[in-house]
């Protein structure tokens, strides 16, 4: 890491992942990203110093974070969703609150409209989810939000295709398909993002951490479009193309340089390969290309 520049825009995208993970008190995350960080030698002597206390704080305050495979992350997820469940029953007694939440959906920075969603997502009435779907199908708007709206439109029991534009062309989806979470998108696709991990864990154990985030940024990127079709028909092989794909572009992203011969060796990445490993490359460097001029 001796070599390595943490650039100015990429230490405010992560300063501001930062405060999130503290604000929703994701504490695991947030100190796996403060361990990531630390490892730059090139930071402000005042920054690596508040870092370092902000990690000594949650070792201190927040001993579980030490261990967290200790206490059952579904469980944990399934009781939030169930508190959820029931503030929300509870308010929705004032016809306000759902308004508010509406209004916040059509009006609110992205922040605010993916929060919307998820309270939304457990209304169950009828007239919130064609609200919501008439929001979907009536502009682009960023592929992360899109999901989201998907996902809370699966909470509510709503089913059947709908179609709204996204990345410049206009797609139909299964509602009942959509994904709530991770492990519920196919094997082979969980696979490609594992593989990172299988090669990185020896030598950089953080930067799984960074790829998993930006994999399930690009499946909302990608879903529903003819990208997400090629991934669900992807071949045994492609689980290398795509974890070497994506390891590369975070590696320039993340780090300013790629050692692209090593990457395409140590993921077995053979010459009757390299045009299929060239249109992931390239698919990916156009999802992290637009991604960023929209976080900018």
């Amino acid at each position: 890491m001796n070599n390595l520049i943490l650039f100015p825009k990429t230490e405010q995208y992560y300063e501001e992942e930062l405060t999130r993970f503290l604000r929703t008190e994701q504490y695991t995350d947030a100190l796996q990203l403060l361990t990531f960080l630390l490892q730059f030698p090139n930071v402000e002597a005042s920054k690596t110093d508040q870092w370092e206390a902000l990690r000594h704080w949650l070792y201190t305050m927040f001993p579980e974070t030490m261990f967290p495979g200790a206490a059952p992350p579904e469980e944990d997820e399934e009781e939030e969703k169930e508190l959820l469940r029931q503030y929300i029953k509870e308010k929705t007694t004032d016809e306000g609150f759902t308004l508010k939440l509406l209004n916040l959906l059509r009006e609110g920075t992205l922040e605010q409209q993916v929060s919307a969603l998820e309270q939304l997502g457990f209304i169950d009435q009828e007239e919130v989810g064609q609200s919501v779907k008439e929001w979907l199908i009536e502009r682009p708007r960023h592929p992360h939000i899109q999901f989201k709206a998907l996902q809370a439109l699966k909470h509510m029991g709503e089913h059947g295709f709908i179609e709204f534009p996204k990345n410049g062309k206009k797609v139909a989806v299964e509602i009942e398909e959509t994904p709530l979470g991770p492990e519920e998108f196919p094997l082979r696709i969980r696979d490609m993002i594992r593989r990172v991990g299988d090669i990185s864990e020896i030598s950089q154990p953080d930067f799984v951490y960074f790829a998993r985030q930006t994999w399930q940024e690009f499946l909302a990127y990608a879903y529903g479009t003819s990208i997400y079709t090629d991934l669900l028909s992807a071949e045994e092989g492609a689980v290398d193309v795509w974890a070497s794909a994506l390891h590369a572009i975070l590696q320039e992203k993340l780090f300013g340089t790629v050692n692209r011969e090593e990457i395409l060796d140590n993921y077995g990445i053979v010459d009757s390969m390299t045009l299929q490993w060239k249109r992931a490359h390239l698919v990916l460097q156009a999802f992290v290309k637009q991604f960023t001029h929209e976080l900018s």
